[in-house]
């Protein structure tokens, strides 16, 4: 695939850099349908079509059949990972929770009107 694209940039710069007329434009442009039009090459990109589509459809039910379990997994993980971080948090929770209120204005829950200087 990469040499395909590398041909054809290499075809249009050819095209677009040539200064010796419509000529070179022609030959390359019947060279390019008799490439096109060769049946080993539609054989092929059939081939490359169909080979591509099973792959994909193969990945498809793959990933089908994988993403319950996967989310399970991941579900369990995060549960496991919030429990873990409450028992290291203890009794700081507690405190936490307690500041979070105490300073609740300067989260700008503050009303208006009031008169509490900005803080920066």
């Amino acid at each position: 695939m990469k040499k395909l694209i590398f041909l054809a940039g290499l075809a249009i710069g050819f095209v677009v850099g040539s200064r010796a007329g419509r000529g070179p434009y022609e030959s390359l442009e019947r060279t390019a349908r008799q490439v096109a039009d060769d049946p080993e090459v539609q054989r092929r990109a059939t081939q490359a079509k169909e080979t591509a589509t099973r792959v994909a459809q193969d990945t498809a039910s793959t990933v089908k059949e994988k993403a319950p379990e996967v989310a399970s997994t991941v579900q369990h993980k995060v549960a496991d990972a919030a429990d873990s971080a409450k028992e290291r948090l203890g009794g700081e929770q507690d405190d936490v929770a307690a500041s979070s209120a105490d300073t609740a204005s300067a989260g700008g829950d503050a009303e208006v009107g009031e008169d509490k200087p900005l803080s920066s």
